[in-house]
């Protein structure tokens, strides 16, 4: 398909998952407990909001518009745009070569479009496929804000060293049950890494997503750049975030599945 291998749509669907971050849940996992944290965590994820700008800065957003270039590590580039609008609403647009794919969630609901894949109609993905599915992808604070009340679990899984810096290992088990990994910075407080689960094709892989060049668009940082890996592969992909937009208005239709 427009000169890609199977290994290389492969990738390219692993960066699309990604999303510009991170996992899809299952509605067949259970809900996980909630034992009271560790202070140790409520001050790593405080750190974390105000580094951001702060929660109540975060909190007022209502929709997000990024848009960017992808460069996969044999030299295609693709354009992205995602856009994520309150309440859970969800869609990546991903340009190569004349086609464009959608990833969608209108809230309740995901659907796609893939010609990459081969797949020109628009076609409702079950939960378990669902690439913007996850309570956390369609999130616009993120998860680690309020994550008691919307029912996640963070714990501190220990410290490691990142690139020669040292990091806090976060385990975020995500309400639904799904578990991801990040990483947050102790000087920055910025999460420099997350480990999710993703399933491409039937499979379960891990994607490895690392973020830098973090800058403030209206008084709140975000990553500008965000490297893709899967676990015990070398190739990646990089995302070059060129404009970020915060509170634009936004149509909701463009959320809903074409009929």
């Amino acid at each position: 398909m427009s000169g890609l291998s199977a290994a290389g749509r492969s990738l390219w669907a692993l960066a699309l998952l990604g999303a510009l971050v991170t996992a899809c849940s299952s509605s067949s996992l259970s809900s996980p407990s909630s034992p009271p944290s560790s202070p140790a965590v409520d001050e790593i994820v405080a750190a974390h909001l105000a580094a951001r700008g702060g929660k109540d800065r975060i909190q007022a957003l209502r929709s997000i518009r990024e848009t960017g270039t992808m460069t996969a590590s044999d030299g295609r580039v693709a354009r992205v745009v995602r856009e994520i609008q309150r309440p859970g609403l969800f869609r990546l647009e991903f340009s190569y070569q004349g086609t464009t794919s959608v990833f969608a969630n209108d809230g309740k609901t995901g659907w796609q479009i893939a010609p990459l894949q081969g797949q020109f109609e628009p076609r409702a993905m079950p939960p378990e496929t669902d690439a913007a599915g996850g309570a956390d992808q369609r999130d616009v604070e993120g998860p680690l804000v309020d994550w008691k009340k919307k029912g996640h679990v963070v714990q501190l899984a220990g410290r490691e060293s990142i690139a020669g810096a040292e990091v806090d290992k976060l385990k975020v088990v995500l309400r639904g049950g799904v578990v991801r990994y990040d990483y947050v910075d102790v000087a920055s407080h910025m999460v420099v890494r997350s480990d999710v689960p993703r399933v491409v094709r039937g499979h379960r892989v891990e994607l490895e997503s690392t973020f830098s060049d973090f800058r403030k668009v209206s008084g709140i940082v975000f990553p500008h750049h965000i490297e893709f890996r899967t676990k015990d592969r070398p190739q990646s992909l990089k995302i070059v975030v060129e404009r970020i937009e915060l509170n634009p208005e936004l149509d909701p239709a463009s959320f809903q599945m074409p009929r």
